[in-house]
């Protein structure tokens, strides 16, 4: 069977490059052909659709149509590229197209890049990668390998040479275990074997937990091994999604022209400090003395021990609870995914745009993954109701330009604060959504000012390229679309 998900995410990312990639200017001319490019792949897949409607092929023809194109002004479609490499059995001729587009698009990219257009760049190399996840210019820009016939990462890669395997309940661990712990069986350092029930007495505090490595975090938890690895499965969602949108927060231009001429790795990404405590009681009872608010909260990032604190869902929690805990995971992940990939600030948003600092978290808080996909964003989102509510029933909106000169104190002793977070999520939304993304790359590179702690009053409209009042009225035209 055909897989036909990857090009209609093509689609999304293609009407992207409309506005995204340059703001509010006026496409030039590398635009204009990637807009071309875009429509020329769609038209192709249309004729194959009409000549399996001709030959009387009417399933195929439908299945062909699948693939056209599809916006979703409230959501973006970010690759979770598989790992096997020639995932899909694709017919020719279809490979063909797919193969020439992906690769015309990366070319474009590369031009992006040598003229410091690191914007532009990324998103027609991942508009490349979509059409194409073989596509092996994109696959090493993002940090992949082909090894046995699979795209691994280096980490990846060290850890299959060194006979690890990832295996799906109990996460990387040698291969020459997976009997043992299969049967129930534990390995204990420095050399001995225990049983399961053992091993829980074992790791029942925090201080002795199990120490669950992923790539990019190093998580301890008490809780228990299997329910560490899954936490761990969806941190590392978590960060590809968030890489692959802030890829430009993460890197200047010039470091990303050096990744695209193959001159720069990039760097090493740091290992975040992850806590999963084996309940909330246990999670209240370590963390009071340093956060006496602690049981008010679903995690807590500390940013100045750059560790992350978490505590699992309960089957006794209800359904809201449960989703709460569920999206602070991600909420507080965000938060110290960019405070802890660049140098920032240790207070971003301290003397204004606090907003964002917020508002970015509770956007990608509804970070969810659907097959081959990542999806961010949602409508339906209840911090988004509430902000569409407040605002039609006069009851509370704050403007653009009064909001940006909130700091962290301000915003976070406001007698009004969970209608400013509502505000900020549903103001967040619109600058990364709206007309296609057109505003997007302003936020990221709002972003990296607030992080730095050089951020202005004035940052958002310069960015923008828009007064405060068109902003506005901008967002309360987004809401009423909602």
């Amino acid at each position: 069977m055909m897989h036909y998900r990857f090009i209609i995410a093509v689609s999304c990312w293609a009407a992207f490059l409309l506005c995204a990639a340059v703001g509010a200017a006026e496409p030039d001319e590398l635009i204009s052909d990637a807009k071309k490019a875009a429509a020329m792949f769609r038209l192709e897949i249309e004729r194959l659709a009409t000549l399996a409607d001709g030959d009387g092929n009417a399933e195929q023809a439908k299945r062909f149509r699948l693939v056209l194109p599809l916006s979703s002004p409230d959501r973006l479609y970010l690759p979770a590229l598989p790992v096997e490499f020639g995932v899909s059995a694709w017919e020719p001729v279809l490979t063909d197209i797919r193969t020439k587009y992906a690769e015309e698009q990366f070319q474009r990219a590369k031009q992006a890049a040598t003229k410091n257009r690191g914007n532009l760049a990324m998103q027609l190399a991942i508009a490349a990668i979509e059409a194409n996840p073989d596509h092996e210019g994109v696959r090493t820009l993002l940090g992949f390998r082909l090894y046995e016939n699979t795209w691994r990462t280096a980490w990846e890669i060290d850890r299959l040479q060194k006979g690890f395997v990832d295996h799906p309940v109990f996460g990387w661990i040698p291969k020459e275990h997976v009997d043992r712990y299969e049967k129930g069986e534990r390995f204990v350092k420095p050399n001995r074997w225990v049983s399961s029930e053992e091993d829980a007495k074992i790791h029942a505090k925090i201080a002795n937990g199990w120490l669950i490595d992923t790539e990019h975090y190093q998580l301890l938890t008490n809780h228990g091994l299997e329910v560490g690895v899954r936490h761990g499965r969806r941190l590392e969602n978590l960060y590809r999604a968030w890489k692959l949108l802030f890829f430009r927060f993460q890197l200047s231009d010039e470091t990303l022209s050096k990744l695209f001429r193959g001159t720069s790795s990039g760097g090493t990404p740091p290992r975040h400090q992850v806590r999963l405590y084996r309940d909330k009681n246990d999670y209240v009872l370590n963390l009071q003395d340093d956060v006496p608010s602690i049981a008010m909260s679903g995690g807590f990032y500390d940013p100045m021990k750059r560790i992350s604190h978490f505590f699992p869902v309960d089957p006794s929690m209800s359904p809201d609870v449960a989703e709460y805990i569920h999206k602070t995971l991600y909420h507080e992940g965000t938060h110290q995914l960019f405070q802890e990939t660049r140098l920032t600030s240790k207070t971003p948003g301290a003397t204004g745009n606090f907003w964002l600092v917020e508002g970015i978290a509770m956007f990608m808080e509804t970070i969810r993954k659907d097959g081959n996909h990542y999806i961010v964003g949602d409508s339906e989102d209840i911090r988004l109701y509430a902000a569409k509510k407040h605002k039609n029933e006069g009851r509370f909106y704050i403007p653009f330009e009064t909001l940006v000169k909130m700091g962290l104190v301000a915003f976070q002793t406001d007698p009004e604060i969970q209608k400013l977070y509502s505000q900020s999520a549903g103001m967040t939304h619109f600058l990364m959504l709206t007309d296609d993304g057109r505003y997007r790359d302003a936020v990221i590179q709002l972003l990296r000012l607030i992080y730095a702690g050089t951020d202005r009053p004035d940052s958002l409209p310069r960015l923008t390229d828009r007064s405060f009042m068109e902003l506005d009225k901008g967002y309360e035209r987004f809401l009423q679309s909602l």
